[in-house]
């Protein structure tokens, strides 16, 4: 990343920079969440990244926002939703991630 320091940290220092469990961590590094390397036998993410990542899943206000941009709300009633409409939410929700991998290989 241009214009920025690198500071690469252990799974156990981003599950302490994150408040979360270390498994969390892992779980989050399984699916293709943040990009990792190995160095020395150990994984290694970039501390930078891991945080606008987390800050990208957490602000549930601008991602209710995008959301409701996508879906007419005005359509749905309230739960007991349907498979489809399960399905429908669950890709919007992808699509207001602000940091959500566009290719399942691209990873940040």
């Amino acid at each position: 990343m241009k214009g920025v320091d690198r500071e690469l940290i252990t799974v156990q220092e981003a599950a302490e920079v994150l408040g979360v469990s270390l498994q969390a961590v892992h779980q989050g590094l399984r699916r293709g969440l943040v990009r990792h390397q190995v160095v020395d036998g150990r994984k290694m993410v970039d501390r930078h990244r891991l945080l606008q990542r987390w800050k990208g899943l957490n602000d549930l206000e601008a991602q209710a926002e995008l959301c409701n941009r996508y879906l007419d709300c005005s359509a749905w009633g309230a739960p007991p939703w349907s498979q489809e409409q399960w399905q429908t939410l669950r890709v919007v929700l992808e699509m207001a991630e602000p940091h959500t991998p566009v290719h399942p290989y691209e990873v940040i």
